[in-house]
């Protein structure tokens, strides 16, 4: 750190003395403020400041006064009753304040939390607390959201573990808890958007994409607002397992607008950062979702995004394909969120296992997975694909000790780059490939073939690979 400061400070010093002799000899600006703004305005300077601001931000003294007031309000948070059967893991994460409101003196609160669950590196952590720039603003209202998803999994998982044998009590203590989230979000969430709006300019030409945000906020303001009246009106005389059904109902509700908002935001996310070219600023640990182990949005599309300023597409052969469950929200509204993230988290972990690196493999939006293939001809690409499809239509995945089995399908899309596309075409092409294969049918997988004449994609009339029915305990 000494060294850096020295080196700094060298470097300042000498334009401080370049701009002191320009002026002395009539080259330079006519005085000393206007030379410190030209030198402050330099691309060169600016990357040091930052780096010197970043360095002394996170210097010992600091740490620690941050520590004591993140220390000060966790004290103060309220505690949130867990099942004994959840595993380690999610206690830790919906026990960390998923009920703290944000205000204006604490609005780092979301932050902290996010800091302390998924992100362990300290450039992540500066680069988060920081808020330079528009893209970390918006990062919070994720957070938030992400907050809130994880106590909805858990709640949703009391709700069913408790079966036939709920009660009365049970009902009203799971209500109290949901409208309890829900007014907590929504506090936090307007608290932040505010706070975004204050910053709209710095969107520029993407503009467009803040409304956008903004809408969806609004969407799913209004979906909580509904929920918490559906909730205010909810008639406990009848029997409790009714109650509780209507409970899951409205956590499946939430989590649908949840999902849309989420895809909004990452969206967002990476256009500003592409457009100010920023991709080199963001931390590798946002590129990954942390319930699944596997890049998210955001880290897919700066990957592929660098691929191409590497210009791999024309040197290397890039296949694409996306895996979309059918049917995925009747088996979350019948089975539960926490299942649900169970079996995703199942499929992400197959397809690394198949797709090897360099190949990429992630969460492009709600449950739909992205690959990415390095050097793999579209036939061995569509080959796999359709093994996993196939296996995927035979398999059986058990939990609640094998009283209960849940069979997912999947419907692909396939397309392959060429050396004249930009990334952004190859992925609306894809986009509308697995659009044409839901619209036919689904439980199947559709290929496009690019090329001048724009043929539309076809069915994939594959042959059967033999996969064997498997059964699969969620654990």
């Amino acid at each position: 750190m000494l060294l850096f400061l020295l080196i700094f400070f060298c470097i300042t010093a000498n334009i401080l003395l370049g701009c002191y002799a320009a002026i002395l000899f009539g080259f330079g600006p006519p005085d000393w403020k206007t030379a410190l703004n030209q030198v402050i305005d330099i691309p060169r300077f600016q990357i040091y400041w930052d780096i010197l601001r970043t360095r002394v931000s996170v210097l010992p003294g600091l740490r620690k006064k941050h520590s004591t007031h993140s220390s000060n309000r966790t004290s103060h948070s309220s505690t949130n009753q867990t099942t004994e059967n959840l595993n380690s893991q999610l206690i830790d994460n919906t026990n960390k304040n998923f009920n703290n409101p944000v205000s204006e003196t604490n609005n780092d609160a979301v932050d902290n939390d996010f800091l302390s669950t998924i992100v362990t590196d300290q450039t992540a952590k500066t680069w988060f607390i920081q808020e330079e720039h528009i893209e970390v603003s918006l990062m919070k209202l994720n957070v938030a959201m992400k907050k809130s998803g994880l106590f909805a999994s858990e709640l949703d998982w009391r709700i069913r573990s408790f079966r036939s044998e709920i009660t009365l009590e049970d009902v009203k203590q799971f209500l109290n808890e949901l409208k309890d989230d829900c007014r907590n979000y929504l506090e936090s969430q307007a608290t932040i958007t505010e706070q975004m709006k204050k910053r709209l300019d710095e969107f520029g030409i993407l503009k467009n994409l803040a409304e956008e945000i903004d809408y969806a906020n609004m969407e799913q303001s209004a979906q909580i607002e509904t929920t918490l009246s559906n909730l205010d009106h909810l008639d406990l005389t009848d029997n409790p397992q009714e109650g509780s059904a209507r409970l899951i109902k409205e956590l499946a509700n939430l989590r649908l607008v949840r999902h849309r908002l989420r895809d909004m935001q990452d969206r967002a996310f990476v256009h500003i950062i592409f457009n100010e070219k920023r991709e080199a600023t963001i931390p590798q640990q946002v590129f990954i979702d942390e319930s699944f182990g596997i890049y998210n949005r955001i880290g897919l599309e700066i990957t592929l995004n660098e691929w191409w300023k590497q210009k791999r597409h024309e040197k290397e052969l890039i296949t694409l394909a996306l895996l979309d469950f059918v049917k995925f929200g009747e088996v979350n509204e019948e089975h539960g969120i926490m299942i649900c993230d169970k079996i995703i988290k199942f499929f992400g972990n197959m397809l690394k296992e198949r797709f090897e690196q360099p190949d990429l493999v992630g969460i492009y939006s709600g449950n739909c997975f992205l690959v990415a293939a390095i050097n793999t001809s579209p036939k061995k690409t569509i080959a796999e694909v359709e093994r996993i499809r196939q296996w995927s239509d035979k398999t059986t995945f058990r939990h609640n000790e094998g009283k209960e089995n849940i069979r997912v399908q999947l419907t692909c899309a396939i397309t392959e780059s060429l050396a004249v596309q930009s990334k952004n075409e190859v992925m609306t092409v894809l986009e509308k490939t697995l659009t044409a294969a839901k619209k036919a049918g689904r439980n199947h997988t559709y290929y496009y073939v690019p090329g001048p004449l724009d043929n539309p994609p076809e069915k994939i009339a594959a042959p059967d690979f033999g996969e064997n029915a498997t059964e699969i305990d969620l654990i």
